[in-house]
């Protein structure tokens, strides 16, 4: 680029597209957040110092390689757990750079094979060797999305004061140290009064829990608390049917007239017929079978009627 203002806009929107990212990966790779927050600072210094003589191309290539060379991630150390995902914590140096230039950094196969130094087809069977892998030895494409979401989660969870520690390492510039927790022994002046305070309060409540039950309530105002009241006598119904309409209306009044008449047959039971018609309705809601096809099959499944 020979605007020089075009170049500096663009080394800036570089860097800030690759620094986050930058931070997990050298976490990752060193398995110390403070080490690899160093080496990132050290590699962006450096970076800026010789991109104008490097084509944009090249920008990435050389700009992991940088970060990949530095020393605080050269050396070998055991990931710490809570650093990385276990898998990557479980992978040497060389298959965890494999796999983090392809995770975290997102590089083609050909730029993390040309940011490593090694052919193509070597970077690729580095790759496979360090993705995970199920128990039979094939490649776990679950494992790999989790590890996948897993770092995107991380950049993106990047909280600002971290980055800000980075820019001032970037610039030289000596970050405030970090407060002093406070000890586990010491407590604060208050919390003893505090407590006490709660105490009292809570052995009050109770004691008015306990003691309430047996005040007697003062009296009310005017005599008895309870009132009562006589109710207005019941009205006069609207209508009554008159006992030939009720009778008429009566839901077994063939059962009644043949009973007074003495109409009925010789094998005429009442009570028979009572639970026929009521068995025959309840088979009716719960089947939706016709009545006679009960009644065809009354030996096989009716209950024995009552005589």
């Amino acid at each position: 680029m020979n605007d020089p203002a075009a170049a500096h806009a663009a080394l800036t929107a570089f860097l800030r597209g690759v620094e986050r990212r930058g931070v997990v990966f050298a976490e990752w790779q060193g398995g110390n957040g403070e080490a690899g927050d160093m080496a990132l600072a050290s590699t962006l210094r450096g970076f800026r110092e010789v991109a104008a003589g490097i084509a944009f191309a090249e920008w990435p290539r050389r700009f992991w390689a940088m970060l990949l060379a530095a020393p605080q991630l050269r050396a070998t150390v055991r990931v710490a757990p809570d650093a990385a995902p276990a898998h990557v914590a479980a992978l040497g140096s060389g298959p965890r750079a494999a796999l983090l230039l392809r995770l975290v950094a997102g590089l083609a196969e050909s730029e993390a094979a040309a940011v490593l130094g090694i052919a193509r087809p070597t970077y690729r069977l580095a790759l496979q060797r360090a993705l995970p892998h199920r128990d039979d030895g094939v490649a776990d494409p679950d494992a790999w999305r989790a590890l996948s979401t897993a770092a995107q989660q991380a950049v993106r969870a990047l909280p600002p004061e971290r980055l800000e520690r980075i820019a001032m390492l970037r610039d030289g510039i000596r970050p405030p140290p970090a407060k002093p927790s406070t000890p586990a022994g010491t407590r604060a002046g208050w919390v003893w009064p505090a407590t006490i305070a709660v105490l009292v309060l809570t052995a009050a409540a109770l004691a008015a829990t306990w003691w309430g039950p047996w005040i007697a309530p003062p009296p009310a105002a005017g005599g008895a608390r309870i009132q009562t009241e006589e109710l207005p006598p019941a009205a006069t119904p609207a209508a009554r049917f008159d006992p030939a309409t009720a009778l008429e209306s009566h839901r077994d009044l063939e059962l009644l007239i043949a009973q007074a008449t003495g109409a009925f047959d010789d094998d005429a039971d009442p009570a028979f017929e009572a639970w026929l018609v009521g068995a025959l309705g309840e088979a009716d809601g719960a089947t939706a079978r016709p009545a006679d096809g009960v009644a065809a099959d009354d030996s096989a499944g009716a209950p024995d009627a009552p005589r």
